[in-house]
């Protein structure tokens, strides 16, 4: 009976051990997506509506082509959320924006996407400079800044047609991945509203070869 007893004691304590030496489960990962649907005002006829467009595929820094979240902080710091990140790559993200958006427009007779294999008469290469999420030292005061420059290239000459840098900055509205999210969702609306009145005005100008 002494023996059972003793064999169910430590068929328990081995169970409590094993139960409390277990890990805990990892906290989920939140996903960020940005939302940009604007409402489209519609354009006079221009004499780009006979073009063909292609969106290139925007470029920059590898921080701006990864799922990671980054922000900065002071001066000289930067971080990664630890349990934030992107659903989308921001430089996918623009690409699409832009793309959709122009489509939208009626600014072009078609815009095609970067895997387009049609002949264009045009082409937009988007450059991302910045967009991230800004801290002070003590991780307060939150903002964004936006950076991209757009060229617009004639296909056929490759010269370049029209150039311009947009910058953004909107604050944040709470210091935290959230915050920035929606701060940067803010700005990439407004540079699209820019990119699309920029282009507009390049193709109404008559010292414009397009």
């Amino acid at each position: 009976m002494k023996n059972n007893f003793k064999t169910v004691c430590i068929l328990f304590f081995g169970l409590f051990i094993l139960v409390g030496c277990t890990p805990s489960p990892t906290p989920a990962m939140d996903e960020y997506r940005l939302s940009v649907a604007l409402p489209i005002k519609n354009t006079d006829t221009t004499k780009c509506a006979k073009k063909l467009l292609k969106v290139e595929q925007a470029y920059g820094d590898k921080l701006f082509m990864s799922l990671k979240m980054h922000y900065v902080q002071g001066k000289y710091k930067q971080y990664a959320y630890a349990q934030s990140r992107w659903a989308q790559s921001p430089n996918e993200k623009i690409t699409q924006s832009i793309t959709e958006y122009l489509r939208a427009m009626h600014l072009f007779k078609s815009v095609q996407n970067a895997a387009s294999k049609t002949k264009n008469d045009l082409r937009l290469e988007v450059n991302i400079e910045d967009f991230m999420q800004y801290f002070d030292e003590n991780e307060k005061n939150s903002y964004v800044n936006i950076a991209i420059t757009c060229n617009l290239i004639d296909d056929a000459t490759h010269k370049i047609v029209a150039v311009k840098t947009f910058k953004v900055h909107v604050k944040a509205k709470s210091d935290d991945a959230f915050g920035g999210v929606a701060a940067l969702n803010e700005g990439l609306k407004i540079f699209l509203k820019e990119c699309g009145l920029w282009l507009q005005g390049v193709c109404l100008d008559k010292r414009k070869r397009v």
